[in-house]
């Protein structure tokens, strides 16, 4: 079956980059809807002006505020009260008031003003934790219990950042008198404890005296042509919490009108409810170091943030300090994808009778695009105390494909796998692709070593991450296979030569690629002789065997693909777990993981019996309810879900010829990340609870989970090229047991290669537009017949035109140009 790419022909000597082509519906004798009704998927502006789609959250009072960054505000404005073991500290970089750390029963409050007789609600910032457990007393009566969340576990980062939640107090507690005393009281088990960095009193009674409260009047307004007012005493904090409705990035702008006394405006930001606090959520490493929300001195005129937030939805627009403002324009100056005049037009396109794979195939696009930045607005590293910044150079030219929209903003190797092709494939940019590709080459070390990513100009080109000088071979060919730039294959093919090179000599008497010294891989640290670098490593020397072909050296591809059998033979007899039915992570590491076992199928080392028993691993071993887990049993690598590795799955069980299987892991891992809360976009990673894997670092718009796009065009409509630049390509669909019909656009060179395919009853019909000067085969599920327009090429298990063969369940027809209908019966 076919691997990632399709790469079984020669690369023929084609030139250019993707071209646009006006956009084209399916054939209307299938009776399918034109292609222009996906362009509602579309999840990109129209134009570099962005404005909220609408205001979350506002109260028109604010009661109270009281923060732990403030001994003032706690104990001369709020009446402290607090047992011996609290104290104030830093938590995920934000001050905090703490119980006392299992320390149970322990406890501290404050006197806090309230609207009289009204239910108040507690709005209440506090250091997430996946284990503390307290209660929210108001007036001695419990009206709220913290327990553990094992969602905001904070793995590898060790913090889960700063959370929220409210607490609703009825009137009956509340009185007439004014105020309230709220007491956060650690439970027998409490973990942590209480670590509460600020408290609201929210509600829509009458403002207190000065100094206490603030106020909030037409939050809407600064949307609507009109005057949003906020107005803060000494102790108060009005917000407004505005919703982009999906993920954007870039600088926010408004107006100020009004402005009385020296206030700052502060701006935080998330991709999430969950993280959406005065603090906003991580965008810098390391965290809980830099600050991350942006404050702004209030001034009347035009306010443009300087510093670009590269990725959130939610906006929390409030006042830091007393004083007035009226505020109107507010808007987002969008700065993704920086180089492209037209960021809601693709060039490609995808459509099926399913509604969730269509916001995959355009949530993956976007989720690229986001990742596809100025190379000089990069983050910096490490991040330094103070206001954050987005200003390191990352790369060259005029954009470059970094990892994630809010983090890390790097280009990193691995990602790039993914991102790349999903650029090429949706906005038909692939410039931004081929720098990032030469980048990392101009990097490249003395011992041929292409690095797999670049620390901004403090630490250089990293070479850290052995694993990445495999994909790099990856990304340098999949660039030619998919845009046909012979230039660029001549300029990097010497480096592509030394970066096998390289791969070689890290190849033992054994066989097996030893990473130990070089980094290792994405996930298991400075790991040795592993299934997963072997395996990839038999990947792209494939991959390198068809550059060296094209470039006339066919010697030197002979001499890697016999590299490749022999490594394919080393990672057979020596980590193959027969038991398990699986391969383990390596020769010192017997546990048995998901990426190893997939690139082992999708680069052929795994073939037969061992191939369907890794399918059999993943459903049962690896499979949850949220995709399945990286690892069988946690160590080195906690367990978790990677859509990067989920990826590498996918095409491990198509390869198989197990698309119910793809289409059940595609459901579980990426479907549940669209919900209405999030971001709309694809998640860095996700845990086994389908929380966000890292906390409030987590980056819920990351290039390498974008995989579903490339998948569904890919291999649920089947369009994958077989040479440089399309000049030849295959339609082999796979169809799934809930897909009625997919059609889409591929752009190409040499214009856009349309298809669609639709089954009625025993009747499955493909339709090919093969642009000029490229060459098309096509194939369907095996039938009685199959005819090419109106004529037999396949009966009864017999073809009856040259060339046509049945191959991996598809009677499979070559030489097709301009437009061709295929149709299976029986």
């Amino acid at each position: 079956m076919r691997s990632l790419h399709l790469l079984t022909a020669l690369a023929l000597g084609t030139t250019g980059v993707i071209a646009a082509m006006p956009p084209a519906g399916a054939d209307p004798s299938l009776g399918l809807p034109s292609l222009s009704r996906a362009d509602h998927y579309v999840m990109a502006p129209s134009s570099r002006t962005v404005r909220p789609a609408g205001v979350a959250e506002a109260y028109a009072t604010n009661g109270d505020y009281v923060t732990a960054d403030s001994a003032a505000s706690e104990t001369d404005g709020h009446d402290l009260q607090a047992d011996p073991s609290s104290s104030t500290a830093k938590v995920d970089g934000v001050m905090v008031r703490q119980a006392g750390p299992d320390t149970a029963g322990a406890s501290f409050g404050y006197r806090l003003r309230v609207p009289r007789g009204h239910d108040v609600r507690l709005r209440v910032e506090e250091a997430g934790s996946a284990t503390a457990h307290y209660e929210v007393l108001v007036g001695g009566q419990v009206v709220h219990e913290r327990e553990p969340d094992p969602a905001q576990a904070g793995t590898w980062s060790g913090l889960a950042g700063l959370v929220h939640y409210d607490v609703t107090v009825p009137a009956r507690l509340v009185g007439s008198s004014g105020e309230i005393r709220v007491t956060f009281r650690n439970a027998a088990d409490p973990g942590p404890g209480a670590r509460v960095h600020a408290v609201w009193t929210l509600g829509d009674g009458g403002a207190p005296a000065a100094p206490y409260g603030g106020t909030v009047q037409d939050p809407g307004g600064a949307l609507r042509g009109g005057t949003t007012t906020l107005r803060a005493a000494t102790y108060g904090r009005p917000y407004v919490i505005y919703d982009f409705g999906e993920e954007v990035a870039g600088q926010v702008r408004l107006r100020l009108t009004g402005v009385s006394g020296t206030p700052r405006i502060g701006l935080a930001f998330s991709e999430s409810t969950e993280y959406l606090t005065t603090a906003s959520d991580y965008s810098q490493d390391p965290t809980g170091l830099a600050t991350e929300t942006h404050y702004l001195t209030a001034r009347n005129g035009e306010l443009t943030d300087p510093v670009i937030r590269g990725g959130f939805r939610y906006l929390m627009l409030f006042l830091a300090d007393p004083g007035e403002v009226r505020l109107s324009g507010l808007r987002l100056n969008f700065t993704a994808d920086p180089a492209n005049p037209a960021l809601d037009r693709y060039k490609g396109a995808f459509l099926s009778s399913d509604d969730t794979l269509n916001r995959l195939w355009y949530s993956g696009a976007y989720t690229v695009q986001l990742a596809t930045i100025d190379p000089k607005t990069g983050r910096p590293y490490p991040g330094q105390a103070g206001p954050v910044r987005n200003d390191a150079v990352v790369g060259d030219g005029p954009s470059v494909i970094s990892d994630g929209a809010k983090r890390d903003r790097m280009i990193w190797g691995g990602d790039n796998a993914i991102s790349d092709p999903v650029s090429y494939l949706t906005t038909g940019q692939s410039r931004p692709a081929a720098d990032s590709v030469a980048f990392m080459a101009k990097g490249q070390a003395a011992s041929g070593q292409i690095p797999g990513l670049y620390l901004t100009d403090k630490f250089g080109y990293n070479l850290g991450w052995g694993e990445y000088a495999e994909w790099w071979v990856h990304n340098y060919w999949t660039h030619y296979l998919y845009t046909g730039d012979r230039a660029f294959l001549d300029q990097w093919y010497d480096a592509m030569k030394k970066d096998v090179a390289w791969l070689e000599s890290k190849t033992g008497g054994d066989g097996l690629v030893d990473m130990a010294g070089a980094g290792g891989t994405w996930g298991y640290g400075n790991e040795g002789k592993g299934t997963y670098t072997s395996s990839l490593y038999v990947y792209v020397l494939g991959m390198a065997a068809r550059a060296a072909e094209a470039e006339g050296e066919p010697d030197l591809a002979k001499s890697y693909r016999d590299h490749a059998a022999r490594t394919a033979s080393a990672v057979n007899a020596s980590l193959w777990d027969a038991a398990a039915g699986a391969y383990k992570v390596g020769p010192a590491d017997g546990t048995h993981p998901q990426d190893g076992n997939a690139m082992a199928v999708v680069s052929g080392v795994a073939t037969g019996a061992r191939a369907t028993s890794v399918l059999r691993f993943f459903d049962t071993r690896l499979a949850g309810p949220y995709g399945d887990v990286t690892v069988d049993k946690a160590g080195t690598v906690p367990r978790y879900v990677s859509p990067f590795v989920g990826y590498q799955a996918l095409l491990a069980h198509t390869a198989q010829g197990d698309t119910a299987g793809a289409m059940s892991l595609l459901d579980r891992t990426w479907a549940h990340m669209l919900g209405k809360s999030d971001p709309g976009t694809l998640w860095e990673n996700v845990s086994t609870t389908g929380d966000p894997q890292l906390g409030a670092y987590t980056s819920l718009s990351h290039g390498w989970a974008a995989g579903p796009t490339e998948f569904l065009t890919e291999q649920v409509l089947g369009v994958t090229p077989a040479s440089g630049g399309f000049a030849a390509f295959s339609v082999l669909p796979h169809p799934s047991a809930g897909v009625r019909w997919a059609e889409g656009r591929v752009p190409t060179p040499h214009g856009a290669i349309t298809a669609a395919w639709k089954r009625s009853g025993g009747t499955f019909t493909l339709r090919v537009e093969a642009p000029n000067g490229t060459t098309a085969t096509a194939g369907v599920p095996v039938g009685k017949e199959v005819r090419v327009g109106g004529t037999a090429v396949w009966r009864d298990g017999r073809a009856l035109r040259a060339g046509v063969v049945l191959r991996d369940g598809y009677v499979q027809v070559p030489g097709l140009t301009g437009t061709s209908t295929v149709t299976a019966q029986g």
